[in-house]
């Protein structure tokens, strides 16, 4: 069985909950990602999507110039263990309608993040398609 460790993306973007939502937006343009960890002295407090600044941020609020995205993040943050299996994490992303996750170690440090398309490369095409199929069915609002 694989562990999310030896999938997982190492490189990790963190921001701060004061950031502003532009600033987060310009993040994920220039670094070509849709989700961002936000920390606050080193322990994770939430986490930012693009789908979060649509949903939240857009569609709610007329100017978004001095927005942070404590405004709009998703508070309820679900992790993994980088020893978890590959295939757990994916059953976990489906029950919960996720499709990326912080991954920890033993000393409960950030590590990395895996995501769904991390894992499609290495399960078989029925687990990934009830993966799939479970995070596009829900719909994630967590707040």
């Amino acid at each position: 069985m694989m562990h999310v460790k030896e999938i997982m993306n190492t490189d990790v973007t963190t921001i701060l909950p004061s950031t502003l939502v532009r600033e987060a937006a310009q993040i994920m343009r220039d670094q070509d990602i849709g989700f961002l960890l936000i920390a606050d002295d080193n322990t994770l407090v939430g986490t930012v999507t693009d789908r979060d600044i649509v949903t939240r941020g857009v569609s709610q609020v007329n100017d978004l110039s001095e927005i942070s995205v404590d405004e709009v993040m998703t508070v309820k943050v679900l992790a993994c263990h980088e020893e978890n299996t590959i295939e757990e994490v994916a059953v976990l992303m489906n029950d919960e309608q996720i499709q990326r996750m912080p991954v920890f170690n033993d000393e409960n440090t950030l590590v990395g993040v895996v995501s769904i398309g991390d894992m499609a490369q290495h399960l078989n095409s029925v687990q990934v398609g009830q993966a799939l199929k479970g995070i596009k069915e829900g719909v994630h609002t967590t707040h």
